[in-house]
């Protein structure tokens, strides 16, 4: 069985160019600290942003890569908590919620039927692919409890009890610099001139995102399996 899923090994391969950006942001740090700044700023401040793109992407990837397992292994839907058939169908769901006219309400749920009802089921295994894309709707700005509120839509509940068992003292650090991370980018997204790295503490950051994803991969790899099938 392989170390870790295609989903952390993409993630990895992703780093180079965010480590690419930290490399010319030290270069120049070296050649003129001072004269360049604005320069060695823009460098780290789009390798951060980066660097949260690619950490939203890995939890995404795995979580199309868990759904995929569940049609191509066959995966008994009578095991499968009842919160993620409400992901699967999350968009058409919450327009019926939304609506109170009973003509569109009847419209509504005929889309439904017509569009889902093959997965609504507790017997047997999922007979048509999952749509990644609309199970991962709403999951964005990767900070810690987004994180762990996605992987609950699993049924994946002692996601944050299972890490910090295998981090130990790293733990708290790793996850503190995931939330840090994700709102730092979030200031550079809106313009905040002052939010910004130096090459070193984005080699920092790029270390304890990489320690994270690679906990992550192991310990929902481990949980994915004993509750349903191998992902790695």
């Amino acid at each position: 069985m392989a170390r870790y899923t295609r989903a952390y090994s993409s993630f990895v391969s992703r780093l180079d160019e965010v480590e690419t950006l930290r490399k010319f942001a030290l270069q120049k740090e070296r050649t003129d600290p001072i004269g360049l700044r604005k320069g060695i700023n823009a460098l780290c401040r789009g390798a951060l942003v980066l660097l949260s793109g690619h950490l939203e992407a890995y939890v995404r990837d795995i979580g199309e890569l868990a759904l995929t397992s569940m049609t191509a292994k066959g995966v008994l839907r009578k095991n499968v908590p009842s919160r993620l058939y409400y992901y699967i169908s999350q968009d058409l769901l919450t327009e019926l919620k939304d609506t109170a006219d009973p003509e569109r309400i009847a419209d509504k749920v005929f889309a439904f039927i017509g569009s889902d009802l093959m997965h609504w089921s507790k017997s047997g295994t999922f007979q048509q692919p999952i749509q990644a894309e609309r199970f991962n709707k709403g999951f964005a700005s990767p900070a810690f409890p987004k994180i762990k509120q996605y992987f609950n839509r699993f049924g994946y509940d002692t996601y944050a009890k299972d890490l910090s068992g295998r981090l130990r003292a790293e733990y708290l650090p790793t996850v503190n610099m995931v939330n840090h991370l994700v709102d730092t980018r979030n200031k550079i997204a809106h313009g905040d001139p002052a939010a910004s790295k130096t090459p070193a503490e984005v080699g920092t950051m790029i270390s304890l995102t990489r320690i994270f994803c690679g906990s992550t991969d192991a310990v929902f790899a481990e949980w994915w399996k004993s509750s349903f099938c191998s992902i790695r």
